[in-house]
């Protein structure tokens, strides 16, 4: 997993340094490979919990 990206936007779209977007996982397999650990959000990405993989 890559934490860079490329956006292209609207002109007039209030996105700004520091905002938080999210994204799903195409790959769930190499995520788990990659990563520990992860949160589950609620729609307004605040973390319920943590969760822990065993891949």
């Amino acid at each position: 997993m890559d934490q860079h990206a490329f956006m292209t936007v609207a002109a007039d779209c209030e996105l700004k340094v520091g905002d938080i977007i999210s994204f799903g996982t195409s790959h769930p397999c190499l995520t788990f490979d990659k990563w520990r650990s992860g949160c589950l959000v609620d729609d307004d990405l605040r973390v319920i919990e943590p969760f822990h993989t065993c891949f």
